[in-house]
């Protein structure tokens, strides 16, 4: 898949959402200063999604333990099992904001980037919140390239 540079400063949309697996207040705001890896995905729902889905999420998963400059925060569709959810983040040790979308009102804000990659895109945001490329599903070693490209031109 190929990914999209954004060449103007665009500021992320601010969000504030319960985590559905510490059921805790999340505000993307709240992450001002380190680097953010939103990604928008679908689990549970659509099975045929599930396996690259889950993919995804392992990579995730991966690139945070070889690495701590940046926050994953993963947002689901409202359709998702909550359950699915929490069962699969416990099962899998994920312990980052899992946010489900309920109201739609996240996915709405970035609904033109979810129309170039659908489930899952992944949008890099830089320190100072202005989100800086979108891709679509992406291994471990185009991961840290993306966010080691976000984190030279900030230093």
């Amino acid at each position: 898949t190929g990914s999209f540079n954004v060449a103007t400063r665009v500021i992320a949309p601010d969000f504030t959402s319960v985590d559905v697996v510490t059921n805790e207040n999340i505000t993307l705001s709240s992450f001002r200063g380190s680097m953010v890896l939103l990604n928008f995905v679908n689990y549970g729902c659509d099975p045929s999604l599930n396996n690259v889905v889950s993919e995804q999420l392992l990579a995730i998963k991966e690139l945070g333990s070889r690495r701590n400059d940046f926050v994953p925060v993963s947002v689901f569709c409202g359709c998702c099992p909550p359950e699915v959810l929490r069962d699969f983040a416990k099962q899998n040790d994920l312990m980052w904001p899992w946010i489900l979308d309920t109201d739609y009102s996240i996915v709405r804000d970035y609904m033109n980037y979810l129309r170039m990659y659908g489930y899952p895109t992944l949008i890099f945001i830089d320190q100072e919140q202005n989100i800086r490329e979108i891709t679509g599903y992406s291994g471990l070693s185009m991961l840290s390239a993306k966010l080691d490209q976000i984190s030279e031109v900030n230093d």
